[in-house]
């Protein structure tokens, strides 16, 4: 079987490992698709790290190359751990795993997927519970606007969550084929920030006042910034992605001061047994996306078979922005 592995900044392969034991505890399955996370995936890719220290990622995960990369993968299950009650060997799962055929994995991070959820809209699961914690985060009222900055498969998903629950959005990102495909997904405003009277088109669009939450998706400080210019007093502005790059302006000082912002930051699931923990999140979306409220069909543009995904990396990181949700076939693999 084979796993990709980042050996080097910029530099991705297959490698050929061995069948993984299933403990009692696990399950044991084999990869129909994986989906990239572009952004995540990019910076370890890279191997930039995110601090002067030179810490990488997560402070509490030690790191070192060749790593494994990706989370996001649907497959069926092979086997079952002696203490598992809950699968059966033939059971398609969703579970947060890198990119390989073959993986062993604690039961308790699997989902059972219902037959009509399909396979291509499932391996996004993770990814999508990403942007419904940012908008929980955020905490938006009814009649309220939400912007989103950045429209990557993080802030696209963010995009198809504030329409399934009925705000009023403006779509914010650079390329136009991603500003497109918000529009499919039913933006109310979707423009680019190089836009000449792009303040004016944001202001007529919140009727004067500034949009009431911000989503920023896009990983960098300037969106930020432009969050904050947009945002209407008492606004809020919600930080999705970790930033490599260090601010050029305060974000406590003026003009943004006198707004009375609140800049938020979100990670990961409220503990186990409180509410919108880990599993019942996913069921929430699962269902959504069962019903057909939950568009996010569009922001899929690539499908592809699994060993070309190294070279999606070069693509993606030779700024072929057009490139948004990825799906990977793993189906003709041979284990």
């Amino acid at each position: 079987m084979q796993r990709l592995i980042v050996t080097a900044p910029r530099q991705a392969e297959f490698e050929p490992i061995a069948l993984p034991s299933c403990a009692p505890d696990e399950l044991l399955v084999r990869a129909r698709v994986t989906a990239i996370s572009t952004g995540t995936e990019i910076r370890v890719f890279r191997l930039v790290p995110v601090d002067d220290a030179g810490q990488f990622m997560h402070a509490n995960v030690p790191f070192a190359v060749p790593t494994e990369n990706g989370y996001s993968m649907v497959a069926d299950v092979l086997a079952t751990g002696a203490a598992v009650t809950n699968f059966a060997v033939g059971d398609r799962v969703f579970v947060p795993v890198t990119h390989r055929h073959v993986a062993a994995i604690a039961a308790n991070l699997a989902f059972k997927l219902p037959d009509t959820l399909p396979d291509e809209q499932a391996v996004f699961l993770s990814i999508v519970e990403v942007a419904q914690l940012a908008l929980r985060r955020g905490n938006p009222t009814p009649g309220e606007t939400v912007a989103i900055i950045g429209l990557g498969v993080v802030g696209l998903s963010a995009l198809a969550y504030c329409k399934a629950f009925g705000f009023r959005t403006v779509a914010i990102d650079s390329v136009a084929t991603r500003l497109e495909i918000a529009r499919q997904m039913g933006a109310d405003l979707a423009i680019s920030p190089t836009d000449q009277d792009f303040h004016q088109q944001v202001r007529d669009a919140t009727s004067g006042y500034g949009v009431d939450l911000v989503i920023e998706a896009a990983s960098v400080w300037p969106a930020v910034q432009l969050g904050m210019e947009i945002a209407c007093k008492g606004g809020k502005i919600v930080v999705v992605a970790r930033h490599t790059d260090k601010p050029a302006f305060s974000p406590i000082g003026d003009p943004y001061l006198q707004k009375d912002l609140t800049l938020l930051v979100t990670y990961g699931h409220p503990p186990a047994g409180q509410r919108w923990e880990r599993q019942r999140s996913f069921g929430l979306t699962m269902e959504m996306l069962i019903k057909g409220r939950l568009n996010i069909a569009p922001m899929i543009t690539h499908r592809r078979p699994w060993h070309e995904l190294p070279t999606i990396y070069q693509r993606l990181e030779q700024g072929e922005r057009e490139i948004v949700g990825v799906v990977l076939d793993w189906t003709e693999a041979t284990v």
